[in-house]
């Protein structure tokens, strides 16, 4: 197997569980890399250069691969009977200048028995004898599935009775295109030609065009069996282990391996959720606030009206002490629990969890759950914080800026023209005197002093009515400020939500890019057969699921 390939399948499958772990992939992804192997024929070799062909005996109890594989080898490598070991284990059979490599982690080597022939003629192939995958033995479907990418053709054998049993086809349907494959019905001598019909019939459906099927009869002695085409078997497994079909094979398996990993990965990344959805959340979110918002407005302008009547029912002693909304006076509502109630705080975490729910099945939504987990808790402080500045700052600087600046010349008018008007009236007294000091007229008279009179009076009542009615009153100034903090309060939840989404979309497009960054640069084809004798071996691509036989006997 490519080292190319094994690293890239090594870093898929740590990028899909630390993306797993992180809540961003789900356990099916992850099992869909996890279940590709970088094991291959070659991996059992220390010279894959020089290896053999592997060839497997696979097939159900009774079909007969022990009694077979012993007339293949010419010897009784594989004990038979109905308990024979091979049920439960695989055999091996090999020449004795091949070595093998440890065997990986995952055999279980109780299972597996070795043994050796000096047969230079059978030097080219390592044979492998199957457990039954239909025996009551559960650990054979383990078994023959931790094998099954050590194989380079497979040597799928049958009963006439038992022919249309799909157990060990439904085994081998995910891994029909990673080998060759050859068909025998065994025990002939209780066959028809209508039951070899019949199964051609079936393989055809199954993907293979022109399956190549062989008859054999391998009972003890000899002189019992019925013709067979046995010795066209055994040809046929010999022109096999040919270098150059060994390495057409081998490249078969890595460009379908890379197919697969290219899948899982496509999956993988599918499973993350498409990027327009990604770019559509934050409008999303937008939408739900706006409705949020505007129920939180009109569903707080009680508490705010409350808690400003709060403030100013307040003595003037304490108007000294800290603005605080969290240490109210005993006389009057807990204002935390009114300005930012229980209501409020399901209004916004309702706003969360719709958010949530309509981005369910289009984004992964663990992360995005913990990263709004943080906004609920922080919203009460947040809008209570906002509300508390807008009230220190309406009652510092009350009014608007026009309204302030009326209110300081309505003050200051109210001293200078009364003063001003005593001033001229002053004047035109101390004139009058002087006047009638040289005339000996009369001094002043009533009409003057109440004139006088009149004046300094308007002109001391006017500017202070106007200043009186420029003052705001203390509840409109503290209205206006929790208002005002309220709103600030609420534009700073809505900045926090979008600070979170903000993170939670970087978190995506990091993940998004770690899985993409691990896709093979040029796509995977499986390379055509170079002799119509081999594609005759594999399946056609999309057809080796279509295979379904029955439970039923053959007919």
């Amino acid at each position: 197997m490519s080292d190319d390939f094994r690293r890239q399948l090594s870093a898929a499958q740590a990028w899909a569980r630390k993306t797993h772990a992180e809540g961003w992939l789900d356990a099916g992804a992850v099992g869909a890399l996890d279940a590709l192997t970088d094991q291959s024929p070659a991996s059992l070799f220390d010279d894959a250069s020089h290896r053999p062909l592997v060839v497997a005996l696979f097939g159900g109890t009774g079909a007969g691969k022990s009694t077979l594989i012993n007339r293949l080898a010419g010897q009784a490598i594989a004990r038979t009977g109905v308990e024979r070991p091979t049920s439960r284990e695989v055999s091996l059979y090999l020449h004795d200048s091949l070595d093998l490599k440890r065997l990986p982690e995952h055999f279980p080597l109780e299972r597996v028995r070795t043994a050796r022939h000096h047969d230079e003629s059978l030097r080219p192939v390592l044979w492998i004898d199957m457990p039954d995958v239909d025996s009551i033995e559960t650990g054979n479907r383990d078994t023959v599935l931790a094998w099954l990418p050590h194989i380079d053709l497979l040597i799928y054998v049958v009963s006439p009775e038992r022919y249309r049993d799909d157990r060990g086809w439904r085994i081998l349907l995910e891994q029909v295109q990673s080998h060759a494959w050859l068909f025998v019905m065994n025990h002939w001598d209780h066959g028809h030609p209508q039951q070899l019909e019949d199964f051609g019939r079936l393989l055809r459906q199954g993907g293979f065009e022109q399956p190549i099927l062989f008859r054999t009869d391998s009972r003890e002695p000899a002189e019992r069996r019925r013709p067979d085409d046995f010795t066209e078997l055994a040809d046929q497994v010999k022109s096999l282990a040919d270098r150059h079909v060994i390495d057409q094979l081998a490249q078969r398996n890595l460009a379908l391996r890379r197919a697969k990993l290219t899948a899982a990965l496509h999956g993988a990344l599918a499973g993350l959720g498409a990027e327009e959805r990604i770019d559509a959340l934050p409008e999303r979110w937008a939408k739900i606030w706006r409705e949020t918002a505007k129920s939180l407005r009109a569903g707080l302008e009680w508490p705010v009206q409350e808690v400003a009547r709060g403030f100013v029912a307040r003595e003037a002693s304490a108007l000294d002490k800290r603005i605080s909304l969290d240490e109210p006076p005993a006389d009057r509502p807990e204002p935390d629990g009114v300005l930012w109630d229980e209501w409020a705080g399901m209004e916004l975490q309702d706003a969360l969890d719709r958010l949530v729910l309509e981005s369910a099945g289009e984004l992964p939504v663990a992360p995005l759950r913990t990263r709004l987990s943080e906004i609920a808790p922080k919203a009460r402080r947040l809008v209570l914080g906002e509300a508390r500045r807008g009230l220190r700052h309406a009652l510092a600087r009350p009014g608007g800026n026009l309204r302030r600046f009326c209110l300081r010349l309505s003050g200051l008018s109210a001293w200078l023209l009364p003063l001003a008007a005593i001033g001229w009236v002053s004047w035109d007294v101390v004139n009058a005197f002087y006047q009638s000091e040289k005339t000996h007229s009369g001094y002043l008279g009533t009409d003057f002093a109440i004139h006088a009179g009149l004046l300094i009076a308007i002109t001391w009542l006017l500017p202070w009515f106007v200043h009186q009615r420029l003052k705001p009153s203390a509840e409109k100034t503290a209205l206006q400020g929790l208002r005002a903090g309220v709103e600030a309060g609420l534009l700073a939840v809505e900045l926090a939500v979008r600070d979170a989404l903000d993170r939670y979309v970087e978190d995506w497009r990091t993940r998004a890019r770690e899985g993409t960054s691990l896709l093979p640069a040029d796509e995977a084809k499986l390379p055509a057969p170079e002799s119509a004798s081999l594609a005759r071996l594999i399946p056609k691509a999309g057809r080796a699921g279509d295979y379904r036989p029955s439970h039923s006997a053959s007919r």
